[in-house]
């Protein structure tokens, strides 16, 4: 008895999904407003499985049939796909503010991650200030040939870890290796120093988060297509992002932290690096933050 009632109940809320989003996709068909050319979509599902393993080529072949402006429904997400110079020129020149926005996956929505990267966040003041910030402070031809010297010091480090490691153990993890040079390599660049040596455990237990992180934010999510499985999170993709970015944040919290102890202490350097200017970041336009605060700090030094 208590199996049929488990049953029962699971059948009714799968059959209470399924009409939901059949409703949903009803009034899409059914809206006044003509769609772009698309191909045939399939209940509940769209045209998620007309993708193909490439989506990418798949897609390509589609314009032949579809032209270069193409509607396509991936579960219960409406998709405009634009394929053309000309069709993307006049998007993007004459509508550029309304389709500026980004898409936030929920694995980016993890630790609220989105909010503070540059990478992923909304157009927005916030998003302009931070862009303006990086270009003057990082992508400058100055900035960028003030570092050749140092980019020589770590790529000469990284060649004597992976001897020392190949010599010792036999094999090497290369990843690892490049990943701790290029992280370091920031780290002078954004904070005047090494962070992280590869016999520490807190540069592997970094390494791992960070590879978890640039998995669990390229792996296909079921609750991206059919946002009503949000909370149940199916695929426990958000909880696995909420350990590794949370992991990754909390050692570069403590680089944050020790900066700031250093500047409330009356501990100066001869030069300003990223990190002092993003601490000291004071917005004078009425739309730009006032402050940074220490969290968007780190998710910024992180990414």
């Amino acid at each position: 008895m208590e199996v049929a009632w488990s049953f029962l109940i699971w059948s009714s809320i799968c059959l209470s999904v399924v009409l939901v989003l059949q409703l949903l996709q009803g009034k899409t068909r059914n809206s006044s407003r003509p769609l772009p050319p698309g191909p045939p979509r399939w209940p509940i599902v769209g045209n998620l499985f007309d993708l193909g393993q490439i989506p990418h080529q798949t897609l390509a072949g589609l314009v032949q049939k579809y032209g270069p402006v193409m509607w396509l429904q991936l579960g219960a997400v409406n998709n405009v796909v634009i394929q053309s110079t000309r069709a993307s020129r006049e998007l993007f020149k004459n509508h550029d503010l309304t389709y500026s926005g980004r898409t936030i996956t929920e694995a980016m929505k993890a630790c609220s991650y989105d909010q503070g990267s540059l990478a992923i966040a909304q157009y927005g003041p916030y998003w302009r200030t931070m862009k303006r910030i990086c270009i003057e402070e990082l992508s400058a031809s100055k900035r960028v040939n003030e570092t050749a010297a140092l980019r020589k010091k770590n790529i000469d480090k990284m060649i004597q870890w992976i001897d020392e490691e190949g010599q010792v153990k036999g094999g090497v993890r290369v990843a690892q290796f490049v990943f701790l040079t290029t992280f370091n390599l920031l780290g002078n660049l954004m904070l005047s120093r090494d962070l992280l040596d590869p016999k520490s455990k807190e540069g592997s237990v970094f390494f791992d988060a960070m590879d978890g992180l640039m998995e669990g934010g390229g792996l296909p999510n079921v609750a991206d297509f059919f946002p009503i499985l949000k909370w149940l999170d199916p695929q426990r993709i958000r909880k696995k992002m909420e350990k590794d970015i949370g992991q990754a944040m909390h050692i570069v919290a403590g680089f944050v932290k020790e900066r700031i102890a250093d500047q409330q202490s009356g501990q100066h350097k001869e030069r300003k690096d990223f990190l002092d200017v993003l601490l000291e970041y004071e917005g004078e336009k009425e739309d730009e933050p006032a402050k940074l605060s220490e969290r968007d700090v780190i998710i910024l030094i992180l990414k």
